[in-house]
């Protein structure tokens, strides 16, 4: 009996009691994916479920399959899966699986607007790269790199569509469909071989050198001339459309070597092009074997942004900043211990307007004084993580200061700002021109605090993790008002 997945895939529809289908936001040669609203957590999601016309059984194990193989992964360029259901729809089961919803569009989609910027190039073939590490070392192969299967998100490029992944060394079945995009496809995979994280590697090299370029090598030709030049011709020289290092273009031509075990490994793509791009490289460090034991998993690579323009200042400018803050507050601690009552010198509280401009009595101004801190609450223990600063209260973020009626105006308090990312919120104000404060934070869901630098300062931030990924909200001050920085 057919499926009529129209019954199911319309506006409205909840897939298993939960899963509320918004709308359509892209489709692809099997798979529709809807933006849809998970009902029991209250929070955006991307439903992928079978088009209409795919209902043959081995279109209904490629989705099972993908579901398995993205949720295997936990990384932060690889879009996670959140659940897997199915739909009676007739006598028939209709899959589907629950992602993250990416905000932003392909990569594709950025190409075709035009060219790119070399860093940004880089950037996103570094974050390609991670995925692909991450995928290697839990046993898998995509098999279909290219920009369509790349999102760019606020926090970084995504990797999605496991559908058609493998394991290591799985050779080709003779008869067997090749699974794939023509232009990404590695010479291997045509030949018969047994599929490798290398070919995944040579369609990275084709990413890049088409972010680069702006073409994939052999673009010109038609399809069938293209697979027979991935087994037979030499791709030409990379020709970058902006400055690209000498050393990348060279990877990138390594990348695309005929033979998988010319080629690098994804974890050297990524440390290279992320630090061709400015970027930091973090690794885990390996576990060491036990004998006897299983074998350790490979340790995962991330990458981060790099600082900030206004984090990048000498220690010379560290240290007279540090300097001033000392002397402010000293300052600010001499005047709340100081007396509440004028000195026999000081001018009483109904000096005459001939008083110099700006010359306000000691007396107008009584003690300030600041709320304590309060212990955070987080959870059932009542108690803040190791090394976590305990959030202020709403009491703290102010110093009460009562000028009599004779006093000039006080300074405005500082403008609060909420800051959202994809970790969680945060609360902050300018207490002064070029310093920030953080006032409140709270982790989205799925997140938890991992570090808190509350400030004041120049640049505190608070960083949120969930699992291996992590996303800091770096807080800094622009005209009086303050601005996030993600990553």
């Amino acid at each position: 009996m057919d499926v009529d997945l129209t019954a199911v895939a319309r506006t409205g529809v909840v897939l298993g009691g939960r899963y509320r289908l918004d709308e359509p936001v892209g489709s692809g040669g099997m798979a529709v994916v809807w933006r849809a609203s998970d009902t029991v957590l209250q929070r955006a999601v991307a439903v992928k479920m079978l088009a209409s016309h795919a209902r043959d059984p081995e279109s209904l194990a490629l989705i099972r399959r993908e579901a398995r193989a993205a949720a295997a992964l936990s990384h932060p360029n690889v879009a996670q899966v959140h659940d897997y259901g199915e739909s009676v729809v007739g006598d028939r089961g209709v899959p589907y699986v629950v992602f993250e919803l990416v905000e932003g569009p392909t990569l594709l989609t950025r190409l075709r607007a035009g060219a790119v910027p070399p860093r940004f190039a880089l950037r996103i073939g570094a974050e390609v790269g991670a995925a692909l590490a991450a995928a290697h070392a839990a046993g898998l192969v995509h098999r279909d790199i290219k920009p369509a299967n790349v999102m760019l998100s606020p926090t970084g490029a995504k990797v999605v569509d496991f559908g058609i992944a493998a394991r290591k060394a799985m050779p080709r079945r003779p008869g067997e469909t090749l699974l794939g995009t023509p232009a990404y496809v590695a010479p291997e995979r045509l030949t018969g071989n047994v599929v490798t994280p290398a070919s995944d590697v040579y369609a990275l090299g084709v990413l890049l050198y088409r972010m680069l370029s702006g073409h994939t090598p052999f673009a010109d030709e038609s399809p069938a001339r293209v697979l027979d030049s991935h087994v037979h011709a030499d791709p030409p020289r990379l020709v970058p459309l902006g400055s690209v290092p000498a050393d990348v273009i060279e990877l990138c031509m390594r990348c695309l070597g005929k033979e998988p075990a010319t080629r690098p490994t994804a974890r050297e793509v990524t440390r290279r092009l992320a630090r061709a791009a400015g970027l930091e490289v973090v690794e885990d460090t390996p576990m060491p074997a036990v004998a006897g034991g299983p074998v350790p998993a490979e340790p995962s690579i991330v990458i981060r942004p790099p600082a900030p323009e206004w984090a990048r200042i000498s220690l010379r400018l560290v240290g007279a900043a540090i300097a001033a803050g000392i002397v402010a507050a000293a300052g600010w601690l001499i005047w709340r211990d100081g007396p509440a009552t004028p000195s026999a010198a000081a001018p009483p509280a109904s000096a005459p307007a001939s008083a110099p401009a700006g010359a306000l009595p000691a007396a107008t101004f009584p003690a300030p004084t600041v709320a304590a801190k309060p212990t955070r609450t987080l959870g059932p223990t009542n108690a803040a993580p190791a090394g976590l600063p305990s959030r202020p209260s709403p009491a703290a973020r102010t110093t009460k200061v009562s000028p009599s009626p004779t006093a000039a105006p006080t300074t405005p308090a500082p403008v609060e700002r909420v800051l959202t990312s994809a970790g969680g919120t945060v609360t902050a104000d300018c207490p002064a021109a070029a310093t920030a404060r953080i006032l409140d934070w709270s982790a989205a869901h799925g997140y938890h605090e991992e570090a808190v630098d509350a400030g004041p300062g120049a640049a505190p931030f608070v960083t949120f993790r969930h699992g291996q990924q992590r996303v800091t909200v770096t807080v800094t001050c622009s005209a009086g008002e303050p601005k996030a920085t993600i990553s």
